[in-house]
C-alpha cells in the first residue's frame, strides 16, 4: 500500500511518519486490497491569532469504496489516532457486511426462515395469518378468560 503524506501550514517530522506508517498496517491487515493512504495534515489557526489544534484527513483507496474519516486534535498525533479509529470502524463495519451478505456461495437467511427454524427448535407453532386477524379485530381474545 502506497502512502501519501500531504501538509498545509505544518512540518511533519519523521517521527510521526513512522507512527503513522506502524498504524496503517492496521488497515492492510482489515482492508481487502488497499491501494494507497493519503495522509492530509493542517494547522488550524484560531481567530484572532489564537493558535489552533491540528486537523488529520484519511483517505483509503481501495477496490471498491474511498473510505476518507478526519478528525481535529490538539496535536497531529492526537488527531490521527481520533481519525484512524474512525477508519478502523468503517473498515471493521465494511467486513462484517460482506461477511454477512457475500459469504460465498450462501445466501443470508430471510426473517420468515430463521423464525421458522427459532420455533421449531422450541417445539412451538406459529401462528397461522387468520389467527393474527382474529386477534386483529378483537373476535379472539389474546389471553383466554378464565372459565365462570
Amino acid at each position: 500500500m502506497e502512502l501519501n503524506f500531504i501538509t498545509r501550514h505544518i512540518e511533519i517530522t519523521d517521527r510521526f511518519r513512522n507512527y503513522v506508517t506502524e498504524k496503517a498496517d492496521k488497515i492492510e491487515k482489515l482492508a481487502d486490497r488497499p491501494l494507497e493512504l493519503d495522509v492530509t495534515v493542517s494547522k488550524h489557526h484560531g481567530g484572532k491569532g489564537l493558535v489552533g489544534g491540528d486537523h488529520v484527513e484519511l483517505k483509503l483507496v481501495e477496490a471498491g469504496p474511498v473510505l476518507r474519516a478526519e478528525s481535529d486534535g490538539e496535536d497531529k498525533y492526537a488527531a490521527f489516532d481520533l481519525a484512524m479509529g474512525r477508519m478502523m470502524e468503517q473498515l471493521r463495519r465494511a467486513r462484517d457486511k460482506k461477511k454477512i451478505h457475500h459469504n460465498g456461495h450462501q445466501k443470508p437467511l430471510s426473517i420468515h426462515e430463521a423464525s421458522a427454524d427459532a420455533f421449531a427448535q422450541l417445539d412451538i407453532v406459529p401462528a397461522t395469518p387468520e389467527d393474527l386477524e382474529r386477534v386483529n379485530t378483537g373476535e379472539h381474545a389474546i389471553i383466554p378468560s378464565p372459565a365462570a
